[in-house]
């Protein structure tokens, strides 16, 4: 059995005790949930804006484990209002369009764990 490796990086907030901010089991990563939010608190105004600094957020993770966006396999995504879905796809995909294969992805309509955050995302990635 492989051993289970806990990630993390002072790039990006570090969350509560008892969840990681990525964990990598063998060439596998698996980076949690990432809201638009710097280190200092701000959550900027708009959707692609959030958008735009939690993949930023995902990436710095992503770093740390020896992968990047390139290497990603999946994206679970979590969208407050039906309304920014377009504006989301404008910001996502300028995060991905040249990382070759774009991972397989899947947008749920959800609240979230603050009503500041417009959207959340999780990764699973290739190390």
């Amino acid at each position: 059995m492989q051993p289970i490796e806990k990630i993390e990086t002072p790039a990006v907030s570090i969350p509560h005790a008892g969840i990681s901010q990525a964990v990598r089991y063998g060439s596998f990563l698996f980076v949690s949930g990432q809201v638009g939010e710097d280190l200092t608190g701000n959550v900027p105004d708009g959707i692609e804006a959030q958008v735009d600094q939690a993949i930023r957020n995902a990436s710095c993770i992503l770093q740390a484990a020896g992968s990047d966006l390139s290497k990603v396999l999946m994206c679970r995504c979590f969208l407050r209002r039906q309304e920014d879905f377009e504006g989301m796809n404008r910001a996502y995909f300028r995060h991905f369009e040249n990382c070759g294969i774009g991972p397989a992805r899947y947008t749920i309509i959800a609240p979230l764990c603050g009503d500041q955050y417009l959207f959340e995302i999780a990764m699973f990635a290739a190390v």
